[in-house]
């Protein structure tokens, strides 16, 4: 008896707990902030749980931290900036990995409830935005496990928009230099900002207050201040404009068909699909939302501004992607790439529910648990998706031990002046198992590493895929001496991974280049 009695008593403060977690959640914004900013946090100690190895985008990062620079490949340099604010506090690290990455997913999911809650009259309204903005898969997954220009755009166009938003309420001349800085570091976030800014342009022309904010002799500072923060990388990118480019270009082609209508219908195609992607989930956390009310008055149904705003920007981002399609038959349109662009969809469409069919009560009933229990359950499936995969026999980057390589050739007393690869996520992940030997890719000619070639400090080529690639490094390092080489002798060396799969060893393979390869020299090394 006295059992089932304390087991109703923590039975009904459990559902007390939950009633006032759900009430202040649904009543108060700032709440919704804490809830995200729990999330994130605990996310950190998600990310230090996982294997040390690093994903494609985290390696990027550790390789571009050795050197500063304006520009270094085809994606502006701004976070890569701030990774390496954050290494200098933190360490080259996982941890100063997993702060950078969550620090910026937190500041995401802040700016979009402030900019909801600054447009939606009915508080509720704003929890339902926040969490159909993060039940996309792109966001709660992808950006987890990579991603990091492609966040800091989502970051920077939402301060754009939220900043547009404000003074359109109220302008100051603080809101026109904010916006300024907003816009400069869109520009430096990631290159596809050129598409939302003309739909945020759009969307504000087309307020009842935009032009008289346009044309206020202030919107001179925004313009200025935009093009002042974007400067230093303009110098580089006047001086590596195909370079920066290429890349994208050939992403943006892929596979494309001969014909050119078909090509712009495939990019067409691709852009509702790959949006589709996106919002698929956000739009059932929305149905689901949706509920007659009976408390709805006549008055209340007159069209709000920041609907149509919503509704303007939409409608121009399609017409400046449709343009883009036909100037450059662009086919290749990826679900990532349209994140940041159709991010304010629940905002939208919770604008049209508290204008229609609305209910809180229903919401709380309904949906909200199911988001909180899907919010709880994602740390956890992070946590087992690399072991997991491994008992399923799959491989995963995630997976891949690099310490067990580092072992290997310190067991060997090899020490050496200078680690060449051929691509950034070998080379960052050599960089963080060798922390204080310079590690060079043949990809990024702007960096010429200073080094040494002797005996006891011989440089080393390290590539992990089953085709020699030594050829390109040879020439890479030819070219940084000014000598020729030749006798170069490869080792392989296998390895389980971090969780071991049955069947499958990591391949690595490498060479060592020491005074006696080197057959001429016309410079000193």
């Amino acid at each position: 008896m006295a059992l089932c009695t304390g087991l109703e008593h923590r039975a009904s403060g459990i559902n007390s707990l939950y009633k006032r977690l759900t009430n202040s959640l649904v009543n108060n914004p700032n709440a919704v902030i804490a809830l995200f900013g729990v999330y994130f946090l605990i996310q950190i100690a998600v990310r230090l749980l996982l294997p040390p190895a690093l994903r494609i985008d985290e390696a990027q990062q550790v390789l571009f931290a050795q050197w500063l620079a304006l520009g270094y490949d085809a994606q502006p340099p701004l976070y890569n900036w701030y990774q390496q604010a954050i290494f200098a506090i933190f360490g080259t690290s996982v941890l100063g990995l997993a702060v950078a990455k969550n620090l910026i997913l937190f500041l995401v999911f802040a700016t979009y409830v402030k900019l909801s809650d600054l447009v939606l009259r009915e508080k509720s309204l704003v929890l339902v935005a926040s969490l159909a903005f993060f039940v996309s898969p792109q966001l709660f997954w992808q950006a987890q496990r990579d991603l990091t220009h492609t966040t800091m755009l989502m970051l920077t166009s939402l301060w754009a928009i939220y900043l547009s938003v404000r003074l359109l309420k109220t302008p100051t001349t603080m809101g026109y230099v904010l916006t300024g800085v907003a816009v400069g570091l869109g520009m430096l976030s990631k290159y596809n900002f050129v598409l939302i800014l003309p739909a945020i342009l759009l969307a504000v022309w087309l307020h009842p207050k935009g032009r008289e904010r346009i044309f206020d002799w202030r919107i001179l500072l925004t313009i200025g201040i935009s093009l002042l923060v974007f400067l230093p990388h303009s110098i580089w990118l006047f001086d590596n404009l195909q370079f920066a480019s290429d890349v994208t270009l050939r992403r943006m082609a892929e596979e494309a068909p001969e014909s050119r209508w078909m090509q712009i219908l495939t990019g067409i195609a691709h852009v509702f699909s790959g949006s589709a992607i996106v919002m698929i989930l956000p739009a059932l956390v929305l149905i689901a939302s949706r509920a007659k009310r009976t408390d709805t008055k006549a008055g209340e149904q007159q069209v709000s501004p920041w609907l149509r705003f919503f509704l303007h920007y939409f409608i121009a981002l399609a017409a400046v992607l449709l343009v883009v399609i036909i100037a450059t038959t662009m086919t290749e349109v990826r679900d990532r790439w349209l994140l940041p662009l159709v991010m304010p969809f629940p905002i939208l469409a919770a604008l049209w529910l508290e204008q229609r069919s609305f209910d809180p009560a229903v919401f709380v009933k309904k949906v909200l648990p199911v988001c909180l229990v899907v919010i709880a359950i994602l740390p956890v499936a992070l946590i087992v998706s690399v072991p997991v995969q491994a008992m399923l026999g799959k491989t995963s980057r995630s997976n891949n031990d690099w310490q067990v390589f580092r072992q290997h050739i310190q067991e060997k007393g090899i020490s050496p002046s200078l680690i060449v690869t051929s691509d950034w996520y070998t080379g960052g992940n050599l960089r963080f198992v060798f922390p204080d030997t310079t590690v060079a890719t043949t990809t990024y000619d702007d960096f010429d590493p200073a080094f040494a070639l002797s005996s006891d400090h011989p440089v080393l080529f390290v590539w992990v895929t089953g085709r020699d690639q030594s050829a390109g490094m040879v020439d890479w390092l030819q070219a940084q001496m000014g000598v020729t080489l030749n006798d170069i002798s490869v080792n392989t060396f296998g390895a389980p991974m971090y969780f071991p799969v049955e069947g499958k060893m990591q391949r690595f393979s490498y060479a060592l280049i020491t005074p006696d390869n080197v057959v001429k020299s016309s410079k000193q090394p």
